[in-house]
């Protein structure tokens, strides 16, 4: 079993209206949470998934929104409590009540599963287990 993780480095309260993302792809349309995660596409977690791809934080779901950039994505956290600077997130992976498969997000992008896991870049930490 895969699991791509990171974790939120940054959150922001932002008003109705805000343009979010390089070329300004989203703009929110109520007051928003937004979560900082820093993984990109030098990372492997492809461009298609801005503003349709989605992340696990907390048992729940969470969408990328705006274009996903170099080195980080945002997250639509807006109804998730107690979202935390810290708080670990899944791009790949299974939590006790969520899944994220490489299957889900190949279909998302007209591939195959392991073009998604192979798309991984060099910069994320592997750690084997077993």
């Amino acid at each position: 079993m895969l699991t791509f993780k990171s974790q939120v480095v940054y959150l922001k309260d932002v008003p109705s209206g805000t343009p979010l993302g390089y070329g300004a792809a989203f703009y929110t349309r109520r007051p928003s949470r937004i979560a900082t995660v820093p993984v990109g596409y030098a990372d492997g977690l492809s461009r298609g998934l801005s503003n349709r791809g989605r992340a696990i934080i907390n048992e729940q779901y969470a969408r990328i929104v705006g274009n996903i950039s170099m080195d980080l994505t945002l997250l639509d956290v807006t109804d998730i409590p107690g979202v935390a600077v810290g708080d670990e997130v899944i791009l790949i992976g299974r939590s006790e009540q969520c899944a994220i498969t490489a299957l889900e997000i190949a279909q998302q992008l007209s591939t195959v599963p392991y073009e998604v896991l192979c798309s991984i870049g060099k910069r994320v930490p592997r750690t084997y287990v077993g």
